[in-house]
């Protein structure tokens, strides 16, 4: 018996990010778009009937995306950068109650440069300065 797909809703619908995100959960076989976010959007409606958000937006969005999630019990994939540590902490006190992913940087080419970083690193331990500069798209 083949699971319902997952109640997914989009923050920043509008945007690049938003607009990729989108196509890629109507694309998805496991997965079903529930709701999308753009300003001025009734964030609760929007996340009604949703199981999780997914949310690259910014720190103040995100963050009012997130006391809505925990009032309805949807779980949050942030992707969203630029938090300070205040509202990081406020993050983590949402994590108390519902299920949260962050992670700032969610593009292949940097997390490539991470591993890249790491093997250098090992290879050649104390003896060298490392710089490496990542650009991940055009945009």
């Amino acid at each position: 018996m083949t699971p319902p797909p997952l109640r997914v809703a989009v923050a920043g619908a509008s945007g690049r990010m938003g607009q990729m995100l989108i196509e890629a959960v109507n694309t998805a076989p496991d997965c079903v778009l529930s709701g999308t976010l753009d300003i001025g959007a009734d964030i609760r409606a929007s996340l009604a009937k949703a199981q999780v958000l997914i949310d690259f937006t910014r720190p103040e969005g995100t963050l009012a995306h997130l006391a809505v999630c925990r009032e309805l019990g949807v779980s949050a994939v942030i992707g969203t950068t630029g938090f300070s540590d205040v509202q990081k902490a406020q993050i983590a006190e949402h994590a108390r109650h519902i299920a949260i992913v962050m992670a700032p940087n969610m593009s292949v080419g940097v997390n490539v440069v991470f591993k890249l970083l790491d093997m250098a690193a090992r290879a050649l331990a104390g003896d060298y300065d490392i710089e490496i500069i990542e650009a991940h798209h055009r945009h």
